[in-house]
């Protein structure tokens, strides 16, 4: 057999692993970034009630819990991030502080996540979550609750998905997003390759979510919801690590960079943090500024909602 025959079956070979292999591997990626995390169980220290709701606009029902401070308190909507659910330890700690404080909190399960919400199965990085979020809003307003003590308050995944929801809904006048990223393009390729895979991989893994959910990952772009929140003169407030090692820095630096000259009202508050969680340090800044993060997360709401 001549070297230019031996070539010839080399090039084919190669186009035949490239073709099953590129697919194959970007499915496992996409199924990693999307299936249901583990379920969790925990439930808060202090009473609350069981509720269900329709997503906004979508035919499944959103599972939350309902904490009662005081019937004229204001009200949060509390939002987990990547593979949690309202079961989660951060999240159990977040909604008991916060109703120490005097908030009522209602907090979810996302959809396709570790809790009870199934929706389509799958996590879709804020696209479908978003009416989660709204469905909510929704489910608050029918209890008699003004949409002007009605805030948002989202972590990780969680934050990029309360931005997005406030950008279809202007009653919604106060957000707190913590550690949020500005593109799931962006951060999942960012991921991607920290975790030692090549981003080549993220384009095919987006096209597995539209053809198996038919949900398009790549357009639930907080950083493109600044025209929406200045019409509607929504507050939003940014936190984040600058030394976050999972969802960078400049993810919240670009939403603040995009929404200033919009007129958006956003801040962000950022420090360095220490707590790691296997070797990642991301969205820790409420356990490493746990004091400081409720005096600025209330101080925030007291000033962005109404009180009577």
């Amino acid at each position: 057999m001549n070297s230019r025959r031996l070539l010839r079956i080399f090039i084919a070979l190669l186009v035949v692993i490239i073709l099953i292999g590129y697919p194959l591997i970007s499915l496992f990626a996409y199924n990693t970034l999307s299936l249901p995390g583990a379920k969790q169980t925990a439930t808060p220290n202090t009473p609350f009630e069981d509720v269900k709701f329709p997503s906004r606009g979508q035919n499944y029902l959103v599972s939350a819990y309902y904490i009662k401070s005081s019937a004229d308190a204001q009200t949060l909507i509390l939002v987990h991030g990547w593979k949690g659910s309202r079961h989660g330890r951060g999240e159990i700690e977040r909604t008991q502080d916060l109703q120490k404080l005097g908030y009522n909190i209602l907090s979810l399960d996302l959809t396709g996540s570790a809790g009870e919400t199934v929706g389509i199965g799958r996590i879709t990085m804020g696209y479908l979550e978003r009416y989660d979020v709204l469905g909510a809003f929704d489910y608050l307003l029918g209890l008699g609750v003004p949409a002007q003590k009605i805030g948002l308050v989202g972590t990780s995944m969680g934050g990029a998905t309360v931005i997005l929801a406030a950008g279809l809904e202007p009653r919604l006048k106060a957000i707190w997003a913590d550690s949020p990223f500005a593109d799931p393009f962006v951060a999942v390729s960012e991921q991607t390759e920290t975790f030692g895979f090549p981003r080549l991989i993220v384009p095919g893994g987006m096209l597995w979510s539209m053809m198996i959910t038919g949900q398009r990952l790549w357009e639930s772009r907080a950083v493109d919801q600044g025209a929406g929140l200045a019409q509607g003169k929504q507050a939003l407030q940014l936190a984040h690590c600058v030394n976050d090692n999972f969802v960078f820095f400049h993810h919240s630096k670009d939403i603040q960079a995009a929404f200033l000259p919009l007129g958006v009202n956003v801040s962000l508050w950022s420090e360095t943090c220490v707590t790691e969680r296997s070797k990642i340090i991301h969205a820790v800044m409420f356990d490493d500024f746990h004091v400081v993060y409720l005096q600025r997360l209330d101080a925030f709401f007291k000033g962005n909602l109404a009180r009577s």
